[in-house]
């Protein structure tokens, strides 16, 4: 049994009704490229990857580059004036 206190928490993570009701029947096809963890195997050359000490390396720039992207969605998100603050369809 839930008590009260992540009872609350659970309501703070789900949409809203309103949200549910005009998106219900919603079908995301063709979202764009899967990127997460491939951005730079798959634009660098593999030699790059070959050396086992520059991977925590490239790694972190991945993730940084991912980080960023995923920012910068957030901030077309705020901005376009045709989606929802909260809407998961732009790629």
């Amino acid at each position: 049994m839930l008590d009260t206190s992540n009872r609350r928490k659970l309501y703070t993570i789900r949409a809203s009704y309103l949200y549910n009701s005009k998106h219900l029947n919603d079908v995301f096809l063709n979202l764009g490229f899967d990127y997460r963890g491939k951005l730079l195997k798959k634009g660098t050359s593999p030699e790059l990857w070959a050396n086992p000490l520059q991977n925590s390396m490239l790694a972190t720039i991945e993730g940084m580059l991912i980080f960023l992207l995923e920012n910068t969605k957030t901030i077309k998100k705020w901005f376009s004036i045709a989606h929802e603050k909260n809407t998961l369809n732009i790629s």
